[in-house]
C-alpha cells in the first residue's frame, strides 16, 4: 500500500522540484485529485515550472526505486504514458494529459492486486518562470 500511496502523488512531487522565478518559461498551477474506493483524498495543488511550449511529461515516482515510466508518447497536444512498480506493493498504471495554451486536463489510472485508483489532473497557466 505504501507504493500505491507514493505512486498516487508522484506527479505533484516530481513537479515541485522545478524552480520558479522570473523567466521565459511557463508557470502552471497543477491540481491532482485521487479517488479510491472507500477513501476520499483531498486535492493537491502545486505550482510547477515547465519549459515554454513543451508537452507535458510525467516525472518518476519519488522514493520508489522499483517504479519505471514507459511508453511516453507526445503527439500534438496529448501526452500518454505507462508505469510499472514491482516488488511487494506491485502496481501498474497509465495516463494521458491534453494540453492547450493555458490549460491541462488528464487522468491517470493505477491498479494493484488490492486496489484501483484514479487521479484527475488539471492545470492552468498562471505566469512565467525559469525552468531548470
Amino acid at each position: 500500500m505504501k507504493a500505491i500511496t507514493s505512486g498516487a502523488f508522484f506527479l505533484a512531487a516530481a513537479w515541485s522540484a522545478s524552480a520558479w522565478a522570473a523567466g521565459s518559461d511557463e508557470l502552471w498551477e497543477m491540481t491532482t485529485k485521487m479517488d479510491m474506493p472507500g477513501m476520499a483524498m483531498p486535492a493537491m495543488t502545486e505550482k510547477v515550472c515547465l519549459p515554454k511550449g513543451e508537452g507535458y511529461k510525467p516525472g518518476k515516482v519519488p522514493h520508489q526505486k522499483n517504479c519505471e515510466m514507459s511508453d511516453l508518447k507526445v503527439s500534438g497536444d496529448k501526452t500518454s504514458w505507462k508505469m510499472h512498480c514491482s516488488g511487494r506493493d506491485a502496481m501498474d498504471g497509465s495516463g494521458e494529459v491534453t494540453r492547450t495554451a493555458n490549460t491541462m486536463k488528464g487522468v491517470m489510472k493505477l491498479s494493484s492486486k488490492d486496489i484501483q485508483m484514479t487521479q484527475d489532473i488539471s492545470g492552468k497557466r498562471v505566469g512565467t518562470c525559469q525552468a531548470k
